[in-house]
């Protein structure tokens, strides 16, 4: 299991990526939460707002997340990432392995 995460634009972007992802049982569990990214002019910091969408899906389907994300929004996505999940509580896990789609 990976948990992974999204920045987009706005949180519209978010929203429309993350029923997406539900419609075709890639991403449980999904959050989304301001995100203030800091870009450098010079020495100088400059604040970009962004919608940081996340949530867990089976580690084999990452690539096919990735795909459809990028597919989706293109340059609305600004940045994706994923970590390992080691360790999910019992409950949890069986969801998201009963729930996500078949890799």
């Amino acid at each position: 299991m990976v948990s992974i995460s999204f920045l987009t634009l706005k949180e519209d972007d978010a929203v429309e990526l993350a029923a997406f992802l539900n419609e075709h049982r890639l991403l449980m569990f999904d959050t989304i939460e301001d995100h203030v990214d800091l870009l450098w002019d010079q020495n100088t910091p400059e604040r970009r707002n962004l919608t940081h969408l996340s949530g867990f899906t089976k580690s084999l389907l990452y690539s096919t997340v990735e795909r459809k994300a990028i597919d989706l929004l293109g340059d609305r996505l600004v940045r994706m990432w994923a970590n390992p999940v080691t360790s999910f509580d019992p409950k949890s896990t069986q969801e998201l392995m009963g729930w996500l789609a078949k890799a």
